[in-house]
């Protein structure tokens, strides 16, 4: 009796671990793309705020911004609207900070031609990497 017991409870151990384990198979939605093997990873930024926001930069604070970069072409440099900072090449590298590069400090960067990037590079922390790519797409006029 006691051996009958024993077997019955290892094939209920057997028949629930493979019925849970069939169940969890490619059961996160959202997370497997395809054939369940690949799976799709968003990376955002840190700098992400928790809401959605409309920008109204110093510069321009009757303006309202939808996105978080704003390309200014002549001058070839970013303004940040997540963090407030200019981001523009400085010999060497690209620079992010607070306040205005030298180059445009007497500026009225109101009547500068800008135009914000799209919603897919909102996440991309590094933009100036595709510097020459909006330099191309993008004339000063």
């Amino acid at each position: 009796m006691k051996t009958i017991k024993f077997i019955t409870i290892i094939i209920s151990l057997l028949i629930s671990t493979e019925f849970f384990g069939q169940k969890n198979k490619g059961g996160h939605k959202g997370h497997h793309k395809g054939n369940g093997h690949h799976k799709h990873v968003v990376k955002h930024s840190h700098y992400r705020p928790a809401k959605i926001v409309v920008y109204h930069p110093h510069w321009r604070p009757k303006y309202a911004y939808n996105r978080r970069w704003v390309y200014f072409p002549r001058h070839n440099f970013y303004w940040d609207n997540w963090r407030n900072h200019y981001v523009f090449y400085n010999g060497g590298g690209w620079v992010s900070q607070p306040t205005a590069p030298a180059v445009i400090v007497n500026v009225n960067l109101e009547k500068e031609k800008n135009v914000e990037l799209k919603e897919d590079e909102d996440d991309v922390d590094d933009v100036y990497a595709n510097n020459n790519k909006h330099k191309g797409e993008i004339k000063p006029d």
